[in-house]
């Protein structure tokens, strides 16, 4: 399923490096135990999920293990942003359960909202949440400091501080959901990536891999 601001993506887990990502991963473990490699090693028993904060690093295990994976845009709801964290952490039995009945994109929302709510979540700066809220199509961090009416210094501080990710960084990050929200409304991957700005869907598909 996929929506904007959010992903749930039910997979089998393959070989893979450590890694980080600018958005937010709860994972479930849905057939056997999963590992979670990282700064702190950790065993997920089945039926739990693991919350992984944005650049936390990890990797996941053992490869063929079934896996039902949240991926939560850090604006994913203007009001709000979740802590960046430093490891990952076993959630409660009650909100892995939600995880594993979601079946619908509404569900779905659903669950991510209640999400952010029972998380340690604080406001975003309103100038910068209401500029993100509009969907600007901004191409520059200098553009973006010129709208929020910051100096692109105190700019990079603030999207560091809400983010936990330097200006440029942010804005690959919105042009990869002006993507989705044109495949969510029933796009192909070439009309997501002129949406999006990207030179064309080999770069769009990049981009989305590494963000």
């Amino acid at each position: 399923m996929l929506g904007t601001g959010w992903a749930l993506i039910d997979a089998r887990i393959g070989s893979s490096r450590r890694h980080s990502h600018l958005a937010h991963q709860i994972s479930l473990a849905v057939e056997n135990d999963l590992q979670v490699s990282g700064d702190g090693d950790m065993t997920i028993p089945v039926g739990r999920a693991v919350a992984i904060a944005s650049h936390v690093r990890h990797r996941l295990g053992p490869e063929g293990a079934l896996v039902r994976s949240f991926y939560l845009d850090p604006l994913f709801r203007s009001d709000a942003r979740l802590s960046t964290g430093s490891t990952p952490i076993l959630m409660a039995p009650a909100p892995a359960a939600a995880l594993r009945a979601i079946a619908s994109a509404a569900d779905a929302k659903r669950w991510a909202s209640d999400y952010i709510d029972r998380s340690e979540a604080n406001p975003l700066d309103a100038r910068l949440s209401g500029v993100l809220a509009a969907h600007e199509d901004v191409s520059t961090p200098r553009a973006l400091a010129g709208l929020v009416g910051l100096s692109t210094s105190r700019l990079r501080e603030i999207v560091r501080r809400d983010f936990g990710a330097p200006p440029a960084k942010l804005l690959q990050w919105l042009q990869l959901q002006r993507a989705v929200r044109a495949l969510v409304g029933g796009g192909s991957l070439a009309d997501a990536a002129a949406a999006g700005g990207f030179a064309d869907q080999a770069h769009f598909t990049h981009v989305a891999v590494i963000l």
